[in-house]
């Protein structure tokens, strides 16, 4: 029958190294931070899952609830679909939905956590290496509508770890793509694609179409530190296309 899920058996499946690469491709925590991995291990206790059920599929399945429980931003989360459903994800999407429909039910439609909750499941084993997931602050807070900076998305499999400017993280060595494949998204779920791409090496902008609230985002290079204060943007008619190689 079922009990109470600890992180030491819930994260040491057989799938454990598939579970690590992907917690890898979340160097942010924007999808898999300690909280969310604690939600995990509530969903399992109240849907009083078997120790068989403890399998990275139903694992995703609880994550992405968990994360439409708390997350503001669409994007980050539909990354889980590669991880859980492959290369042909789009075909299984409803599927997915409905199995984390029958997971809901399973726990009773029961899938507010508190904080107190989550820090309980902690202190239970609270050495463990899941719970120093510690999203950083300019990650954190309510994020509705545009968020003021843009961070790169989780990455799918077989993609290096993002680098995310606001963090300063790097990649890990060894697990670089030759040539990184952009992320699929769903419809419901839009990402921004840059009008123009450019070399890391040019510091130029990007101009990205914003589908959440209308008009459009300019994306500062990180090689660009601006000071606080307000700045006059100036559009040209015809904006000049950006070097190529």
């Amino acid at each position: 029958g079922g009990g109470n899920p600890s992180p030491s058996c819930l994260f040491s499946t057989p799938e454990h190294s598939f579970l690590q690469e992907f917690l890898s491709r979340d160097p942010c925590f924007q999808i898999s931070d300690k909280y969310l991995l604690a939600m995990v291990l509530v969903y399992f206790r109240r849907a009083n899952l078997k120790l068989s059920e403890y399998t990275h599929s139903n694992l995703f399945l609880a994550l992405f609830l968990a994360n439409d429980m708390e997350e503001d931003l669409e994007d980050p989360k539909c990354v889980i679909f590669l991880w859980a459903l492959g290369k042909d994800w789009r075909r299984q999407v409803a599927d997915f939905l409905h199995q984390r429909d029958k997971l809901w039910a399973r726990m009773g439609f029961r899938a507010m956590v508190s904080r107190q909750c989550c820090e309980e499941v902690m202190a239970k084993e609270p050495s463990h290496w899941a719970w120093t997931r510690e999203r950083r602050p300019h990650h954190g807070g309510a994020q509705r509508g545009c968020p003021k900076a843009r961070v790169p998305l989780p990455g799918g499999p077989g993609l290096s770890p993002p680098h995310c400017s606001l963090c300063g993280l790097l990649p890990a060595p060894g697990l670089c793509s030759p040539q990184p494949r952009p992320l699929p998204v769903l419809s419901k779920c839009p990402s921004p694609n840059p009008e123009c791409h450019c070399p890391p090496s040019q510091a130029c902008l990007s101009v990205a179409e914003d589908p959440l609230v209308g008009g459009f985002l300019i994306i500062l290079p990180p090689q660009l530190q601006l000071e606080p204060g307000t700045y006059t943007l100036h559009i040209l008619p015809k904006p000049p296309p950006c070097p190529r190689r």
